[in-house]
């Protein structure tokens, strides 16, 4: 909501920062009986502000006034709401996004068996730049720039094996560590040094078979972060598993509405009634309390070895035969349930007694992002002879779900973007997504999310 609140008679002299941090019930009745009209005249207010400051209303100041839109976001998760609609439809607010989140944090950009021997290579676009993922002759992983330091030609595309890079357009070829190896004609160029035209290199490192790369050469290192999650999944030997070609989708929507849908059941009771639901009913769903680097759900299924991929007899009544066998090495609790997490911002990852799925969300503006959607398997899985035909049917049942949530997630970026959409109210299912909402606040407000500081406030949100 854009609204501002601290000028209206129902709060006097009191400040909206100091009402919420007071009385939190006190806040959310005037969050409720504040009328329509007066929103609306808040609202104007505040774009004849910022057209007077000549600037946007997010941009000024640090984002500072901005603040107040979110306290009512910023309360424990049964008395918040949700984000302001502006977060999933302003360039302005997207542009804080990826100066303070996606240019300081790690992302996801592949797994190491793509890139399994060296000169192996594959190459994506993150952040508007283009990039490619090679294995290099001593066996680092590297994630080099293409863009030749000549003229600016990319130097690669597309996904294979290379011994060097040549630049299509003049020649210039670099090693797999991004040295410039040879310019032609370039030895009459007066103080040339190939030396100073090395290719730039992003930060790499690798957690559970994943790659993950990070703008930020301060940042700190990702696997210590992610430590108590490496030993709660190591019965899954992630980093053993086998990727299957991606799903790859051009989608119209905010990156957060994409992070959100994956991670909360709630929608289960709803948009999958007839498809996900009768295997992982949504209300048994729980949610790790955890204010770190990543999110995790528990879903609990109606009996052992339901998976996606169609094991259970519940699922073969459904006639998803794909029959992958389980992984091995799993608990009976293992066996009984999957799991969802997200490693911040953007990671996604379904665990399922027989397989994983993972996401990577690669955010292109406000409004659109591409979506890649992959199937890994144990590689005992990939050396059974049925298993194209299992793998086909794995990957039909996930474009059955998906595409059901991918109409969800449409449509949700829609009506946020309509003039009347107003914060909602978080269920108890949806505590991850509430958990995602204060680390988007840490970031882009830049500011401590003390929620949790007040036993009274973890508590009321556990209720």
């Amino acid at each position: 909501m854009q609204a501002r609140h601290n000028h209206c008679d129902p709060l006097g002299e009191t400040g909206v920062e100091e009402l919420a941090q007071s009385d939190p019930q006190v806040w959310a009745e005037f969050f409720r009986e504040t009328s329509q009209k007066e929103l609306d005249n808040l609202t104007r207010e505040r774009q004849h502000m910022a057209r007077q400051r000549g600037t946007t209303d997010l941009s000024h100041a640090g984002a500072s006034l901005a603040k107040e839109d979110f306290v009512a976001a910023r309360l424990p998760l049964l008395q918040a709401s949700t984000h302001p609609s502006y977060c999933y439809t302003s360039r302005e607010f997207y542009e804080l996004e990826v100066e303070r989140i996606f240019l300081r944090e790690w992302l996801c950009v592949g797994r190491v068996d793509q890139v399994e021997k060296p000169g192996d290579y594959f190459t994506l676009r993150l952040l508007g730049e283009s990039l490619v993922v090679v294995r290099d002759r001593e066996g680092e992983i590297r994630v080099l720039s293409t863009v030749c330091r000549h003229r600016g030609m990319e130097i690669v595309e597309g996904a294979g094996a290379r011994r060097s890079f040549e630049c299509p357009y003049h020649g210039w070829t670099y090693s797999l560590r991004g040295e410039l190896m040879g310019a032609p004609e370039m030895e009459k160029t007066e103080n040339f040094d190939k030396r100073q035209c090395q290719l730039p290199s992003l930060r790499a490192e690798s957690w559970e078979g994943f790659i993950f790369v990070n703008f930020d050469l301060q940042a700190q290192p990702l696997g210590p972060a992610l430590a108590g999650l490496s030993q709660q999944l190591k019965n899954y030997k992630l980093s053993e598993m086998r990727s299957i070609e991606p799903l790859v989708y051009d989608c119209n929507w905010n990156w957060k509405i994409m992070v959100e849908n994956m991670m909360e059941c709630y929608h289960h009771l709803g948009l999958h009634r007839d498809t996900v639901e009768p295997l992982m009913p949504g209300r048994l769903t729980t949610t790790e309390d955890l204010d770190g680097a990543y999110a995790i759900m528990h879903l609990p299924t109606i009996e052992q070895d339901v998976g996606l991929s169609g094991q259970g007899s519940y699922v073969k009544r459904m006639e998803a035969l794909s029959l992958l066998p389980v992984i091995e090495g799993l608990s009976p609790e293992e066996r009984g349930k999957a799991i969802v997490f997200t490693v911040y911002p953007t990671h996604m990852v379904i665990l399922t007694p027989d397989s994983m799925i993972y996401y990577q969300a690669f955010p292109e503006g406000a409004d659109r992002m591409t979506l890649r959607i992959t199937l890994c398997v144990p590689p005992s899985t990939m050396e059974r002879p049925d298993v194209a035909q299992s793998l086909k049917q794995a990957r039909d049942f996930i474009v059955m779900f998906n595409n059901q949530d991918m109409w969800a997630c449409e449509s949700v970026q829609r009506g946020l973007s309509s003039r009347l959409a107003r914060p909602g109210r978080y269920c108890h299912l949806e505590k991850a997504i509430w958990q995602i909402s204060r680390y988007v606040m840490r970031r882009v407000l830049e500011t401590e999310d003390t929620a949790y500081d007040d036993p009274s406030a973890k508590e009321a949100s556990d209720s």
